[in-house]
């Protein structure tokens, strides 16, 4: 039988080959997530500086239990990365900041993601780079699909 190569070997072996890049290239940025959740969070809040973030907001953006939003939010303020100020209404209600350290670190963090993706899509003409991203985009709403109905019904 001739070998065939295979869809989710490839994206596997993609993904291996991006975080063994990133891990020699990243810009050492002094504060870092230690957890792909926490480095989402950082993202989640950057994005949304302008906007006050509770970790409810967390919460629903990331799908994620009260447990652990409360456990990942305290260990990132341990780390500096973030701070949590209650709300003059409620104390009870604190609204969560990224520090300065984090902001700036961020930055560079995103721009090594742009640099990144500009070397990873080299080589393709703008067509081709919106196609591979529109069926990449396709095989993940398959597998979201699959992935929900297994939930469901075992299968």
């Amino acid at each position: 039988m001739p070998y065939k190569k295979m869809l989710g070997f490839e994206i596997r072996l993609i993904n291996n080959l991006i975080k063994g890049v990133v891990s020699r290239t990243h810009p050492d940025t002094g504060v870092r997530p230690q957890t792909q959740l926490q480095a989402g969070i950082l993202g989640y809040l950057y994005h949304k500086k302008e906007q006050p973030v509770y970790q409810k907001n967390i919460e629903e953006e990331f799908n994620i239990s009260g447990a652990t939003a409360t456990n990942t939010l305290r260990v990132m303020e341990r780390n500096g990365l973030l701070t949590r100020c209650a709300m003059d209404k409620d104390a009870r209600l604190k609204r969560i900041m990224l520090t300065e350290p984090a902001k700036k670190g961020h930055r560079l963090a995103e721009a090594h993601m742009e640099m990144m993706e500009e070397k990873m899509m080299q080589g393709l003409e703008r067509a081709e780079r919106e196609e591979l991203l529109r069926l990449l985009a396709v095989v993940r709403e398959n597998l979201e699909r699959m992935n929900r109905e297994t939930e469901e019904g075992g299968n």
